[in-house]
């Protein structure tokens, strides 16, 4: 590969990860909307999915998120899936929100 190859391939690449985290961002911002708006609903679907039986690689994340939804605000939920501080990024994307993308979590 010549370095101009290789060059225009770094950017591709880049630029895919830059777009990427764009997308992921905005998914977590329609998910933090959803929280604050019916977080009883939210945090009832939030618990749901966390007592399923976890797959090996889940156990962490499940622990991490049942001592968060135990001890913060909907409003600090929301905050860590829209702006996580850099220890909380891998958290923010195993988050057990997905529920909150229904209709449902609008109050419908």
């Amino acid at each position: 590969m010549s370095p101009s190859e290789y060059s225009e391939l770094k950017k591709a690449k880049e630029l895919a990860a830059s777009l990427h985290r764009l997308r992921k961002l905005r998914l977590r911002e329609r998910i933090a909307d959803a929280i604050q708006a019916n977080p009883e609903w939210a945090y009832a679907r939030a618990q749901e999915a966390l007592n399923k039986e976890p797959a090996v690689w889940q156990q962490w994340s499940r622990a991490a998120w049942k001592t968060l939804l135990a001890s913060k605000n909907p409003k600090e939920i929301a905050r860590i899936l829209i702006d996580p501080e850099p220890e909380l990024e891998a958290l923010a994307d195993s988050h057990p929100f997905a529920a909150c993308l229904t209709l449902q979590s609008n109050g419908r």
